[in-house]
């Protein structure tokens, strides 16, 4: 009985010890490279991603007060030829859009994209630390970056995890501009993801400012996703971008079964899905060439859609002038 009552009590000191420390830790680790840290990273690249910052005003209330207090987000893109097609990434949490600098390092995407990564409100560089729970708000915070390529001939929005909910949301606010969304590990459906007990201990008054900023966000999100969900859900018939969805069927933090409610929900778009049976929440990390090659897949049909529509409308134009002779 004494060594049973040691063990315990070692196992419980063992698990304490171990969760100060990933807290400490979690204090100096925010997920995120500065700008300068962003140009050493792509220093020998051929194609170097610029850094562009942008303001937006948003009003809120200070008490009974309306004020209005400026948003900065940050994005970074590979080129500034307007001809080339666009490729949004948007990030889950917590993260940043260093999450997806991997792909940015891909010359086969390079040379055929114009890939475009952000900062989601709250993360890495726009506005640390200042979390925006609403999906609804997230996406008029970014609909900036959709006006910006609007001239672009083809985009796509590749959201992964809560960067999906994001993604969803521009693809319904921009039915004639968004042309494709892919969705990785997307929490799409309210409910349809776990939320740990922590994340409720994490929220309660005396804890919530002891946890680090980076996990607070994250958690926040989390707490408040269910309810952004469903403030969406009356618009996903909005959606009219073809879309493509890769989920992990052994994935236990956003479960599968957003697939399906994607599905039932997307009556106006064409969607295709990719379910990995080997994958959890990890997608990005262990298939990212898997992911390039569905990207670069899209672009290539794109390109073959555009070459028949052109060669058709020469023949019209052909006929037209024919039969006028």
């Amino acid at each position: 009985m004494k060594l049973f009552t040691q063990i315990i009590r070692w196992t419980v000191l063992t698990v304490l010890i171990l969760t100060v420390g990933v807290v400490v830790v979690a204090w100096f680790v925010d997920s995120r490279q500065t700008d300068q840290e962003l140009v050493d990273e792509f220093q020998e690249q051929h194609i170097h991603p610029t850094v562009h910052y942008y303001h937006v005003r948003q009003r809120c209330t200070d008490g009974n007060k309306a004020i209005e207090k400026p948003r900065t987000i940050r994005f970074i893109e590979t080129s500034a030829d307007s001809s080339l097609p666009v490729v949004l990434f948007v990030h889950g949490a917590p993260s940043s859009l260093s999450f997806f600098k991997e792909f940015f390092k891909d010359t086969m995407l390079l040379n055929r994209a114009r890939l475009v990564a952000v900062d989601r409100p709250g993360y890495g560089y726009s506005d640390f630390g200042r979390v925006e729970t609403s999906i609804i708000r997230q996406a008029e915070l970014l609909q900036p970056l959709i006006e910006r390529y609007r001239k672009a001939p083809y985009l796509m929005i590749v959201g992964s995890s809560y960067g999906g909910s994001v993604s969803a949301r521009l693809a319904m606010n921009n039915p004639d501009r968004v042309n494709h969304v892919v969705f990785v590990s997307s929490a799409l459906g309210p409910g349809l993801e776990r939320t740990y007990p922590i994340s409720y201990f994490a929220d309660s008054p005396l804890v919530h400012w002891g946890v680090p900023p980076l996990l607070r966000l994250a958690n926040d999100e989390k707490l408040a996703h269910r309810k952004a969900l469903e403030a969406i859900l009356p618009d996903w018939p909005k959606i009219r971008a073809n879309i493509t969805m890769l989920h992990g069927q052994r994935d236990e933090l956003v479960y599968p079964t957003n697939v399906s409610f994607a599905q039932h929900h997307l009556i106006n778009a064409r969607v295709k899905q990719f379910l990995l049976p080997e994958n959890r929440h990890d997608i990005v990390f262990n298939k990212r060439e898997y992911m390039t090659e569905i990207i670069l897949n899209i672009l290539n049909q794109r390109d073959v859609k555009e070459i028949v529509n052109t060669k058709s409308i020469a023949v019209k134009a052909k006929e037209s002038e024919s039969n006028r002779l």
